[in-house]
């Protein structure tokens, strides 16, 4: 399948100040495109925190503003001195970006703790973000959006997020695993997305810059475009809701405590002789439903899905 990558987002500024329009708009997009509208030195600042962890690990090169590659693969780089950070965390939970997210809304929003950071490394196929909608992995609420993010400038060589026009209106689909793509946030895990056959023809994108920002719908299906460049591209993405719906267990962890409840259910499935394959099936199932990570919970989610393997001793 042939796909086209058109540049050209609309710029959304104008529509703050009309709620009713803003709201059509997104419903009937997808998604909105705001230029220049969070506090861009808070945004490069959480730049240059990132850069310099990176170049404290050896993956920039030393002395430079932006991120340059050295060459180091993912193995090589450990995030989660990046994730130790404040400064993105205030960046997303500032009382600007509070604001504006508020009014995008209309109404108060609750702020996902589980905010992405995205260190894509140039030509980095294997842990390329595939096509895919943010509800197939968060079902509790179909009113969330996603809100990306740059935290540089990013052209076209860089790449950048794209989106599906209006790919939204088509109702969840179905996600399969891609066998030659792999998630650097979760290391190791085959990353899920839409069927080759379900992948729309032509996307949408822009020249990203420092203050911009894009938030879409949980449906809309969107993908990480290639890095060409001689950079490490930088981004966030984290997820808001309104206050008075109803969220997910994984909605209330952040990554870090996320990555910790993986390696206790890994640790307890794989002794109960489960495959890999399905310890990822039985993850799933028991983030959806918020179930501690202990040998009752295992056991019981084990027989659900009907994987014959040993029993655990019950605690």
């Amino acid at each position: 399948m042939t796909h086209s990558v058109l540049d050209g987002f609309p710029i959304a500024n104008p529509l703050l100040h009309d709620i009713k329009r803003m709201n059509e708009t997104f419903h009937g997009e997808g998604y909105l495109f705001f230029r220049d509208v969070l506090d861009r030195d808070a945004v490069l600042r959480v730049k240059r925190d990132f850069v310099s962890a990176l170049e404290g690990q050896g993956v920039t090169r030393q002395g430079e503003t932006e991120p340059f590659w050295t060459g180091v693969g993912l193995e090589g780089i450990d995030d989660n001195s990046l994730y130790a950070l404040d400064s993105y965390q205030s960046l997303i939970e500032s009382k600007t970006t509070r604001e504006l997210i508020e009014r995008i809304f209309g109404e108060p929003v609750f702020t996902y703790r589980n905010t992405d950071i995205r260190f894509a490394l140039p030509n980095d196929a294997r842990h390329q973000t595939p096509a895919h909608q943010d509800h197939f992995f968060i079902r509790q609420t179909d009113r969330f959006r996603t809100a990306w993010i740059p935290l540089m400038e990013i052209d076209p060589d860089m790449g950048g997020l794209a989106l599906a026009p209006r790919s939204h209106q088509r109702g969840l689909l179905d996600h399969v695993e891609h066998e030659t793509a792999y998630s650097y946030i979760f290391r190791g895990r085959k990353q899920r997305g839409v069927p080759s056959e379900s992948v729309p023809a032509h996307w949408l994108t822009t020249h990203y810059r420092p203050g911009d920002l894009l938030v879409f719908h949980s449906l809309m299906v969107h993908w990480a475009l290639p890095n060409t460049s001689d950079r490490i591209r930088l981004s966030l993405d984290t997820r808001y809701q309104p206050l008075s719906e109803p969220r997910t267990w994984q909605a209330e962890k952040t990554i870090l405590e996320l990555r910790r409840y993986r390696q206790e259910v890994r640790g307890i499935a794989l002794a109960a002789g489960l495959s890999k394959e399905q310890f990822e099936a039985l993850l799933i199932e028991m983030m959806k439903r918020g179930l501690e990570a202990d040998e009752r919970n295992v056991q019981s989610v084990q027989q659900e899905l009907g994987y014959d393997t040993k029993r655990l001793p019950c605690s």
